[in-house]
């Protein structure tokens, strides 16, 4: 796994967090402050260039089988049927942020308001996708 130079590293008991290249590289980065979770980008995952093409039931499968969860915003993914399928059948915990358009300050609001129930989550290994909302969350599989 490439963390990039001067990235931490996960700690013992992290739960991982793999970042949509949808959402900046530096989500990743904070979410590692946090006790228990450890984001890590896409990018430095795959390498900028791969990360760049990589289909999402690429990422989703690999994650599944390294049991890391997926933070993304892109909640039209769970109504694509080859992904909702590799996401159920690779048991991924995916949590979307609902509104790809809304303002960073409204993004980091509502990541910051569901910490604390997706570092829960991701203890759990069966499968999830949860949409991220402000006021609450819709849980298209619990």
């Amino acid at each position: 796994m490439n963390t990039g130079i001067g990235r931490p590293r996960p700690r013992k008991g992290d739960q991982i967090l793999l970042v949509d290249r949808c959402l900046a590289p530096e989500v990743a980065y904070e979410i590692c402050k946090m006790d228990g979770v450890h984001g890590i980008p896409l990018r430095d995952q795959y390498g900028d260039d791969t990360a760049q093409g990589l289909e999402d039931i690429t990422f989703l499968t690999e994650a599944g089988q390294r049991g890391w969860g997926v933070l993304t915003q892109n909640p039209r993914m769970w109504q694509v049927p080859q992904e909702r399928t590799c996401i159920i059948e690779s048991r991924v915990r995916v949590f979307s942020l609902d509104d790809p358009n809304a303002s960073k300050t409204l993004k980091g609001l509502v990541l910051g308001r569901h910490l604390l129930s997706i570092r829960r989550r991701l203890h759990r290994p069966d499968p999830c996708f949860w949409r991220l909302r402000l006021q609450a969350t819709r849980k298209d599989l619990a």
